[in-house]
């Protein structure tokens, strides 16, 4: 039997080079949907293109400036202010409801058996009493309570030409004295034993 002649193999077709994607138009190839109709004014179809501008420019905006009123320096001293004017009007009031400086008024001297009582009126203030005696003076704060002091005639403290002066502590480093001008200018009072007894 004579050997059968082999089937020669179907030939290798080349593949079809694809055109390449550039310059080529949207909605032109075949199975795409059309982008404009076909009955577009001289049968074109529109070409799909990007705009050269994407995000459009946004122009500078207006830099309007800041009222002078809200600079931080301006508040700073608009509250500083206010403070300064609230602290001088609390200080006016207290030096009307005070009267000024501290004084003592109402000075009175008793002399009762065996001791000697001074009363007077100063409220708020603490103050010092001295003993005149012979243009010497002694100073016997320690004794005051209050607004009164007890002096034991024992303790020979005072004598018949003795004045006590009652005067407020913050003067203590004023000259001790009698004269009556003094007395006034620091808020003193003065009492002597000859006008009681």
């Amino acid at each position: 039997m004579a050997a059968e002649a082999p089937t020669p193999a179907p030939p290798t077709l080349a593949p079809t080079p694809e055109p390449p994607l550039q310059n080529q138009l949207l909605g032109w190839a075949p199975g795409q949907a059309p982008i404009a109709p076909t009955d577009a004014p001289g049968g074109t179809k529109r070409a799909v293109a990007a705009s050269a501008t994407v995000i459009p420019e946004l122009g500078e905006a207006e830099v309007k400036p800041r009222p002078l009123w809200r600079h931080p320096a301006m508040l700073v001293s608009m509250i500083l202010t206010f403070i300064a004017l609230v602290v001088a009007g609390v200080l006016i009031v207290l030096s009307i409801v005070n009267g000024g400086a501290a004084r003592v008024t109402g000075l009175e001297l008793e002399l009762g058996e065996g001791n000697a009582h001074l009363t007077w009126s100063a409220p708020d203030t603490e103050v010092d009493l001295y003993v005149v005696t012979g243009g010497d003076a002694l100073d016997l704060s320690q004794r005051v309570r209050g607004e009164e002091a007890w002096l034991p005639v024992a303790l020979g403290l005072f004598g018949d030409d003795s004045c006590f002066v009652v005067r407020p502590a913050e003067r203590s480093g004023d000259p001790i004295s009698l004269v009556a001008e003094d007395l006034e200018a620091q808020g003193a009072q003065s009492a002597c034993v000859a006008d009681v007894s």
